[in-house]
């Protein structure tokens, strides 16, 4: 399971999560890791609808804690319903809404006291903003995701 931040405006437009500009490359990048099509993963966000700020095009915000906190009981009913192994938090706001208080350190386990392991990643926007870090925050993503696939293979 890949738990996101929220939609943005490709994803909106869509109704898909993970559609836009960093959510293409990330799941290209999970896709060629786990040699899976998206189709076969469950992706969904924290907050379901567009944190937008109202301009002519609009523009995407952070979420707020109240958003955050009106969306968490539909995410863990998802959780229950698609009952992963593994959790992949992209970027903070994810990692912070399953697992509070902990310390965001991607690439590194985080056991909850739940039936699934977090994984928390750096948001693909982060990674793409931050080109004079790219290759380094590249190879820190596909090595977290190696260790994914090692837990799910366990």
């Amino acid at each position: 399971m890949i738990v996101g931040e929220a939609p943005g405006r490709k994803e909106t437009e869509l109704g898909r999560p993970f559609v836009g500009r960093a959510g293409a490359f990330f799941t290209a990048f999970f896709e060629k890791a786990f040699k899976k099509h998206r189709q076969e993963l469950y992706i969904t966000n924290v907050v379901k609808v567009w944190p937008r700020i109202n301009t002519l095009r609009g523009r995407t915000r952070p979420p707020t804690k109240e958003e955050e906190a009106f969306f968490l009981p539909y995410l863990k009913r998802e959780i229950e319903a698609v009952r992963p192994k593994v959790v992949v938090t992209v970027g903070r706001t994810a990692f912070n809404a399953l697992s509070p208080g902990s310390e965001f350190r991607p690439g590194e386990w985080v056991k909850r006291p739940f039936d699934f392991s977090i994984m928390p990643v750096y948001h693909p926007a982060y990674i793409l903003r931050n080109q004079h870090r790219f290759e380094e925050l590249t190879g820190d993503m596909k090595k977290a995701l190696v260790k994914v696939k090692r837990r799910l293979r366990d």
